[in-house]
């Protein structure tokens, strides 16, 4: 069966979903949104995913705008107003929501929860078609097969499909970067007090260590990263001696842990698209990009990518426009190229600042802590910063839509 959309996106992930969404909102459109897990039914009573993230103010506007905001279970969503940042108890650096004028610094949630609430609203749309269980097997421009047999044709086709993408790959599109030789170890943990409403990372030799608050005040979800021999040995451990060195590592700041649950690791790398863009193809999320963990940005800029690209599109299709010309695509990918290339480097560089061992170094970091802490003016600099408003900004990410 050979089946024609306008817009034909392969991931149903949360960048996917909601860049179905955003698409939607042009009501001409047929669009076509293929994902290779058959979408699971949310339980309010689920056990905490591993896997979370820390949205951003942008992030929660877009959702906003596309009536998502308001769909997600407030039970699984944990606004945090604090974040704590040390290398030693000498150098603290604190930030509070107040001091930007805002009443959080953003919210954390899991990734499970934010990619079926968008799947759930897709399907209630009349002109997204969601296709899943179903994944591609071949991609020609403009054309892909499915394994169910299914043959689609679309003016654009959007690779979601990930940090491994077949689009990527099958499309000839290049990657630039590097491995960190680590994992990101994940689970979550409960502690003998509470969060304090507050994201906790410490720098240690080998990377950070991340608590980032869950909606139970006495649970977290942590993501600690290491160095692929040292994550293999925690992945091993008994439960008792992984916290034991967890307690130890995150220096007892919300007393004992007293439980966790099971552990996973993924491979930390960056990799960047030579290009996001080919006539009738765009690489949004993971596809296009990948970032060290130690600030929670990846999501935040997926979806900015996906607001950014439906903005493009829709402009041009409301201008009579070819919307899978390389004239159309080049403006998303000058938006938002420089914006990820900068958030990259800028993680990439803290990284390699603060795993450095070297005595100057060492010093010049402890010094530089203090320094940002004593001046609300550069915290908010570096707040503004993590709250991904940089550059041109979709308008989906503005908050005068809906004011």
């Amino acid at each position: 069966m050979n089946t024609h959309y306008d817009i034909a996106i392969v991931g149903g992930g949360m960048v996917g979903a909601t860049l179905a969404l955003a698409l939607s909102q042009h009501a001409t459109f047929r669009i076509a949104l293929i994902e290779a897990n058959a979408p699971a039914t949310l339980s309010p009573d689920a056990p905490y995913d591993l896997r979370v993230s820390a949205l951003t103010k942008s992030s929660e506007v877009i959702l906003q705008n596309l009536n998502i905001w308001s769909q997600l279970p407030t039970q699984r969503l944990s606004a945090f107003t604090d974040m704590r940042v040390w290398e030693t108890s000498a150098s603290e650096l604190h930030f509070n929501s107040a001091d930007m004028g805002e009443p959080w610094l953003g919210h954390l949630l899991e990734n499970g929860v934010l990619q079926q609430t968008c799947l759930t609203a897709c399907k209630q749309k009349s002109n997204i078609d969601l296709i899943s269980p179903a994944k591609p097997v071949s991609y020609e421009p403009h054309e892909l097969t499915l394994d169910n047999g299914q043959q689609i044709n679309a003016q654009l086709i959007v690779a979601a499909d990930g940090a491994q993408s077949l689009l990527r790959e099958w499309s000839g599109i290049a990657q630039k970067g590097w491995t960190y030789q680590q994992k990101g170890l994940v689970c979550t943990v409960t502690t003998q007090h509470s969060h304090q409403h507050t994201a906790w990372q410490r720098f240690l030799t080998e990377g950070p260590l991340a608590f980032l608050p869950l909606p139970d005040v006495h649970q977290s979800s942590i993501v600690w990263s290491l160095n692929t021999d040292t994550a293999v040995r925690l992945l091993d451990v008994s439960d008792k001696a992984f916290i034991d060195e967890l307690n130890n590592a995150f220096e007892h700041k919300l007393g004992q842990i007293t439980a966790i649950s099971k552990r996973a690791a993924f491979p930390l790398q960056l990799r960047h698209a030579e290009a996001y863009i080919q006539p009738g193809l765009a690489l949004v999320g993971d596809a296009a990009h990948t970032i060290h963990p130690l600030a929670g940005q990846g999501v935040n800029i997926g979806l900015l990518d996906a607001a950014t690209l439906s903005e493009v599109v829709i402009h041009a299709a409301s201008h009579g426009r070819d919307i899978g010309s390389l004239h159309t695509l080049h403006k998303y990918q000058r938006q938002r190229r420089a914006d990820n290339v900068l958030m990259q480097l800028s993680m990439d560089m803290l990284k390699r600042v603060f795993t450095c061992q070297l005595t100057p170094i060492k010093w010049v970091r402890q010094a530089g802590l203090k320094h940002v802490n004593s001046s609300t003016w550069l915290k908010n600099v570096f707040m503004q910063q993590a709250a991904s408003r940089r550059f041109a900004q979709p308008t989906l990410s503005k908050p005068s839509i809906t004011d």
